[in-house]
């Protein structure tokens, strides 16, 4: 459905691969935090666990974007008039 002229699924499809992203950027800044550390390199962990927690707020703010875009375009949404090709 196009509200206002912005394609509501495909843009939620876009937002969810941004979180897919940003979701695999976390796993990853995850291991390499528990190989720096295992390495005994104790200050590079811990940045990498203050950058995994910033990377979970990213992901939670997306979350936020998602429902706001999916109520205001309900909100905007045509008021259930259909077109019919005559």
């Amino acid at each position: 459905m196009c509200t206002n002229g912005v394609n509501t699924q495909q843009y939620t499809q876009m937002l969810d691969m941004v979180d897919d992203h940003v979701a695999l950027e976390y796993r990853w800044t995850h291991r390499l935090a528990h190989i720096a550390e295992d390495a005994g390199y104790e200050e590079t962990s811990q940045k990498l666990h203050k950058a995994q927690a910033m990377l979970a707020d990213v992901r939670a703010l997306l979350d936020e974007a998602k429902d706001a875009f999916e109520n205001e375009a309900m909100r905007s949404a045509p008021d259930g008039s259909t077109v019919k090709l005559v």
